[in-house]
């Protein structure tokens, strides 16, 4: 499933892979045995309930197919899912994936943008909707910000009594949202195994109601993952990724067929939550504009996710250049369920190597609490300042970045295709002027995955925040602050908890057309003077 071109680590990844196979870490890790994780063991073993998904969650398919169905022959046209994170990230990739063969359009929305709000609930008749609210803890704010304000959409236009057939919760036994769903009379109320963590949870409920409702396969997605979790590849995949990363190859290029687009997204998650923390950890770069070898610094790692073959020459000229790469070939869409084991065992594999726990968080909660922090400053009707740099203070950051360094574009803007060409081009001209890598995420989105890594991780995060005006905004039924009150709160609180660690980093206003403000910087860091690193 996975073959390698190493160069000139050749040897040493060669090392490791017999050093780990005498120490049986597949073997451990798939008999969920914290020993995996030498000292982290007794903080690791509560976690690992994903490595039990492929067998014990073939006993649900029957329920989720049924619940499909009866959604199905119910007249639902739309499944809206209201989640952040990992049980967001697995049903945006089953919904670009395989679209809506089933007749339900599966649409994602973990943004608390009020345009992207606005845009995921458009055309949607809530007669003819499903709406899922998708938490572990049952507490996480955004999700229930979004049930909040689909629900009074449903209830306007359904009646309380019936709104709540329309409603799903996925969420952790026993929690808030659980209690709260049962009380408004959801349809369902998914109740997950709480020894899985959002990040590991796509071959869980969190994922396999989405896949259900889509029409993909899910009994053939549980079969590969069985069949990845038995083979070792997925365990080299996470020692040699370990291994390079400690010789200095720690930047996770991800490489993409056409077909599995959206696959980046959601490893890019898994990887920089579980493997960015105590001040190291790997560094996932997921949807990056194409470049060639030279354009690459000594830093990267490439990891190439092979279907249609598009990308052969591109990945053969890496080769040659001496960058590893590792080609991971997928046949079909239904290949999924192999490829997210393989990335689950991979990325906590890695972690034994680097010597992390795999399975938690330590930084998330910084950002959360200076978020609550500044709501609070804005229930008591004190605005907190804002302050925006120019173009001229991203250019004055870009000219310090060194060798080794990775940037971070943080979008706090609305999501569209617009928007996507014009990061690219900024991507494209980051890169070229400092031989970086350069990773872009829009928020708050990245704040559950790759947050973790850029406040806990190597201090080589060069952080460019990227803030829009809102022309429109809505409403938070039941709260003294809007959607876009609450995205401010959360670009203010995340430069915050990052100034705190000390992190480079310049927020910058781009206007309330995104896309052009994103053009227009990335026009002045072109003409800007490049750097050495």
């Amino acid at each position: 499933m996975i073959s390698w071109a190493l160069g000139s680590h050749g040897a040493a990844v060669a090392s490791a892979w017999r050093d780990a196979a005498a120490a049986d870490l597949g073997g451990r890790i798939r008999a969920a045995d914290g020993s995996a994780w030498g000292e982290h063991a007794a903080d690791a073993a509560p976690w690992l309930g994903w490595l039990r998904a492929p067998s014990e969650m073939r006993a649900h398919v029957p329920m989720l197919e049924a619940l499909a169905g009866e959604c199905r022959r119910g007249g639902i046209r739309h499944a809206v899912l209201l989640g952040m994170g990992g049980s967001s990230l697995c049903p945006e990739v089953v919904a670009r994936t395989f679209g809506a063969p089933a007749g339900i359009e599966l649409r994602v929305l973990d943004s608390t943008d009020p345009a992207t709000v606005a845009r995921v609930g458009a055309g949607v008749d809530p007669a003819q909707a499903v709406y899922i609210v998708a938490s572990k803890s049952g507490t996480t704010v955004e999700p229930l910000t979004f049930m909040a304000h689909f629900w009074d959409v449903a209830v306007a236009a359904l009646g309380e009594a019936e709104a709540g057939r329309h409603f799903i919760a996925i969420t952790d036994p026993g929690t808030p949202l659980a209690a709260d769903a049962r009380t408004r009379g959801f349809r369902a109320v998914l109740e997950n195994p709480a020894d899985i963590g959002g990040r590991y949870s796509a071959l869980s409920l969190f994922g396999l109601l989405p896949m259900a409702l889509a029409g993909a396969p899910v009994h053939a997605m549980l079969d590969g993952a069985a069949g990845a979790l038995a083979d070792d590849d997925a365990v080299n995949l996470g020692v040699a990724l370990g291994t390079l990363g400690l010789a200095g190859r720690d930047k996770v290029t991800l490489l993409v067929d056409p077909p599995l687009s959206a696959l980046g997204l959601w490893v890019e998650q898994l990887v920089a939550e579980s493997l960015g923390k105590h001040g190291k950890g790997l560094v996932p770069v997921a949807e990056e504009p194409g470049g060639g070898p030279e354009d690459y610094g000594q830093d990267r790692v490439f990891v190439y996710h092979r279907m249609t073959g598009v990308l052969d020459q591109d990945v053969a000229a890496l080769v040659a250049a001496g960058h590893p790469v590792a080609t991971m070939d997928v046949a079909e869409p239904a290949d999924l369920g192999a490829v997210f084991m393989a990335w689950e065992v991979a990325t906590a594999a890695a972690g034994a190597v680097l010597d992390l726990n795999p399975f938690d968080q330590p930084d998330v909660q910084a950002a959360k609490d200076a978020t609550v922090r500044v709501l609070g400053q804005i229930e008591a009707g004190e605005p907190p300042a804002d302050e925006r740099a120019d173009a001229a203070a991203a250019a004055e950051l870009m000219a310090g970045i060194n060798p080794g360094d990775y940037v971070t574009i943080q979008a706090f803007c609305p999501e569209s295709p617009a928007c996507d060409r014009a990061a690219a081009d900024l991507r494209r001209v980051l890169r070229n002027k400092t031989g970086a890598a350069v990773t872009f995420g829009y928020g708050p989105r990245f704040l559950h995955s790759t947050g973790q890594l850029h406040k806990g991780g190597p201090d080589t995060a060069v952080c460019f925040q990227l803030v829009s005006d809102d022309p429109a905004d809505l409403p938070v039924p039941g709260k003294p602050w809007s959607f876009g009150q609450l995205k401010a709160a959360q670009a203010i609180g995340d430069a915050a908890a990052l100034a705190d660690r000390g992190r480079r980093l310049v927020r910058v206003g781009i206007g309330s057309d995104a896309p052009s403000g994103i053009s227009a910087l990335a026009r002045t860091l072109a003409h800007s003077p490049a750097t050495t690193a």
